[in-house]
């Protein structure tokens, strides 16, 4: 069964996330402001929007209603949690991944609307700590 999936933001994060996604497993739709990165986007991926992630009327163009998972990945945590609770309202059997920014931030992963968090700073740390410590 093919899923539905928005990616809110496709900066450094977003970006790689959706080059690792199987379009042919996946149906997926980026929602991102910059033109640039819309256009750059758009010669590998078919759905691609530019707008406002915390706009009703752009997330209904990517398909909001029939998401099986929304992503908000943009580097603004306010902005993310914004994304996924109106992901809950309109879609509210879609599962949501916030991606949080700085440290301190993780509570946020709590909240009602907030199915899984992503933070890459502390990733990036886990692996370091491994390739240090492996021998």
């Amino acid at each position: 069964m093919r899923k539905d999936i928005i990616v809110v933001g496709a900066g450094r994060v977003g970006r790689r996330v959706v080059e690792s996604l199987d379009s042919d497993r996946q149906r997926i739709a980026v929602v991102e402001p910059n033109a640039d990165t819309c256009q750059q986007l758009s010669t590998k991926h078919k759905r691609v929007i530019q707008g406002d992630g915390t706009a009703p009327e752009t997330m209904d163009r990517a398909g909001l209603a029939d998401a099986d998972v929304v992503a908000a990945l943009t580097d603004d945590t306010e902005i993310n949690l914004a994304v996924c609770e109106m992901a809950r309202e309109h879609a509210p059997d879609a599962r949501t991944v916030l991606r949080i920014a700085r440290d301190g931030e993780r509570d946020y992963g709590y909240r009602s609307f907030v199915d899984s968090t992503v933070y890459p700073a502390a990733a990036g740390a886990s692996v370091a700590v491994e390739q240090i410590t492996s021998e």
